[in-house]
């Protein structure tokens, strides 16, 4: 049996066929024009055949370049028939979420366990984005969405608005200037978070001093995070102050990782929302799991409230 010829080459000339055009083809398969044309140039090396006639307005197939490309195709057909299997199969008996990655990653991801504790026998795939999935298009069942995102969604619940306080290690504390007021927070380096353009960015030091009166002129900003939970990880490590977000710091205030010296808090300027697609709910846990995570979403409204309060 001859060698078979390299299956980039077969893939490339099976995308232009249907395709019609090297740009289109090139677009399918995330390469260039020029990388497609050198597969075609390759694989009629190979079989020493003209498979494409190109002028310079279009590309056609030759007679045997036609009979040639019907074959491939039925292969190329079945390859993506049995990858569509695959995944059917993989997500048939679970849900895939998601959402976005600090939320994800601080929050969800700590409370799925006690979803999947509850339904041993519904797997989830939680996968942490920051672009908006077509939900559909992509399988994917639910998003976290927060903002104005949600209106790339037909179906939204609102879940819950955060707020931010200032947490820090312990350790820096016992290392640091004292600490009796607000102000003194000046002393400490101060963790910031922007997630322009993304999204309008969370409260700011600013914001959060300038409630006391105090005075922002030598205010200075150590480090600037795009992702919240990145600048809660560094407060963690003892590098500075961060206005964490209460729904993400609060386990880690709970087992010491993170103090809150001073309770005062000021809310995010939006929520963040649970959206899905129409036909969801016929999947197997889909319902369970939207009342859930309202649920968890509803409780975690109340847990802001407490969150760096100190114990009675």
């Amino acid at each position: 049996m001859a060698d078979l010829p390299p299956l980039r080459a077969l893939q490339a000339f099976e995308a232009v066929g249907r395709c019609g055009s090297m740009t289109k083809a090139s677009r399918e398969l995330s390469v260039s024009p020029g990388a497609i044309s050198q597969h075609i140039r390759l694989l009629e090396e190979r079989l020493g055949l003209q498979l494409i006639v190109r002028s310079t307005t279009s590309l056609a197939l030759t007679d045997i370049g036609k009979r040639y490309h019907n074959t491939i195709t039925k292969g190329f057909e079945e390859f993506r028939r049995a990858q569509a299997e695959i995944e059917r199969a993989r997500w048939s008996s679970g849900l895939v979420i998601s959402a976005l990655p600090s939320l994800t990653s601080k929050w969800l991801a700590t409370l799925i366990f006690e979803w999947q504790h509850d339904h041993p026998d519904l797997s989830i795939h939680l996968e942490g984005t920051h672009l908006e999935p077509r939900l559909e298009d992509d399988c994917t069942d639910f998003r976290v969405t927060y903002g104005d995102r949600v209106r790339n969604y037909d179906s939204s619940v609102m879940l819950f608005t955060d707020s931010v306080i200032p947490v820090c290690s312990p350790k820096l504390l016992e290392s640091g200037p004292p600490l009796k007021a607000p102000a003194d927070l000046l002393a400490y380096p101060l963790l910031s978070i922007d997630w322009q353009p993304q999204f309008p960015s969370p409260p700011t030091w600013r914001d959060w001093l300038q409630q006391f009166g105090i005075d922002c002129s030598s205010l200075r900003h150590s480090f600037v995070f795009s992702l919240s939970s990145v600048a809660i990880e560094a407060a963690i490590e003892g590098r500075g102050f961060t206005l964490g977000q209460c729904a993400m710091v609060a386990e880690d205030l709970r087992v010491g990782r993170l103090v809150a010296p001073f309770s005062h808090k000021l809310r995010l300027s939006s929520p963040y929302f649970l959206a899905w697609n129409g036909p969801v709910f016929s999947k197997n846990g889909a319902r369970e799991f939207h009342r859930w995570i309202i649920g968890r979403a509803r409780r975690q409204e109340l847990l802001n409230e407490i969150v760096g309060q100190p114990d009675p």
